[in-house]
């Protein structure tokens, strides 16, 4: 018999899963950040996974490092998330061809759309359907109100997220494992990351925002501002896409992110403070 044949399958437990989805449920928001926002609840979530397939330390600690990047959805439509999530980590510790940036790259590429549908449908369309209610029956001098939205919020939301994550863990392992074989995964990975791209892009034209105040007088011509009738002209929001560059550099240099942002705070005030930015 081959060490393959003889491998033994690891598996997650119905026990492991429930785990996963009572942390997630409870502890999302957990040290939720402006730097990785849910990562530390989703990494928090995914131990019970980590625990039960990886046996050495370096593999537990290089999945505890995959599940703290950035992640932001919809804490509810999240949970399909999260089963996929298991599904792809139980498949990578038994030897499929995933990687980490992989796993992170199908993380990625869902929290915009899971997003999008668990606001639309919480916030959007029940929540304020619901609220309506307990209100009213409020206003009737009904005390039961608040107890009526209580019951129906949690007796709609929590048995959906139960079905949500054990449906996205059973079909994600058949799903990721037709794409890897059929080499779709990677492509994937590339369009997301390119769309990634292309998201950060926009995002540093639209809300990094500054430039040069100063002007220059020459003779008795009327003074020139450096920025309007120099840099602009060259490649309009030059300043920001340099700085963005410049802290993509810093960062890939292993360079510390709070050590970053207050570097640029200094830097900010005190040439705000001599007039040379605004």
């Amino acid at each position: 018999m081959s060490a393959k044949e003889a491998r033994v399958e690891k598996k997650l437990t119905n026990g492991d899963l429930f785990k996963v989805w009572a942390i997630w449920c409870s502890f999302l928001h957990g040290m939720y950040n402006y730097r990785n926002m849910q990562g530390v609840g989703v990494c928090h979530s995914m131990i019970p996974v980590i625990n039960r397939l990886y046996d050495t330390k370096e593999e537990r600690v290089e999945a505890l490092k995959r599940h703290l990047v950035f992640f932001n959805t919809n804490t509810t439509t999240g949970t399909i998330a999260a089963g996929i999530m298991a599904s792809m980590e139980e498949q990578k510790a038994n030897g499929a061809p995933l990687t980490g940036e992989m796993i992170n790259s199908v993380k990625a590429s869902l929290m915009g759309p899971l997003a999008g549908l668990g606001d639309s449908i919480w916030q959007g369309m029940l929540i304020p359907i619901l609220v309506a209610l307990g209100i009213s029956m409020g206003l009737q001098g009904n005390v039961a109100g608040p107890i009526v939205f209580s019951v129906l919020i949690l007796g709609i939301t929590y048995p959906l997220m139960w079905w949500w994550f054990k449906a996205a863990y059973k079909q994600g392992g058949q799903l990721i494992g037709s794409l890897t074989e059929s080499g779709l995964l990677q492509t994937a990975m590339s369009a997301v990351n390119f769309v990634g791209l292309m998201a950060a892009g926009a995002l540093t034209a639209k809300y990094i925002n500054f430039g040069l105040v100063a002007e220059i007088a020459i003779g008795d011509m009327p003074a020139v501002n450096i920025q309007t009738a120099v840099l602009d002209q060259l490649i309009p929001n030059l300043l920001p896409l340099l700085l963005v560059l410049g802290v993509w550099h810093l960062l890939r240099k292993g360079k510390k992110v709070n050590h970053i942002i207050f570097a640029l705070f200094g830097i900010g005030i005190v040439l705000g403070y001599f007039n040379i930015i605004g």
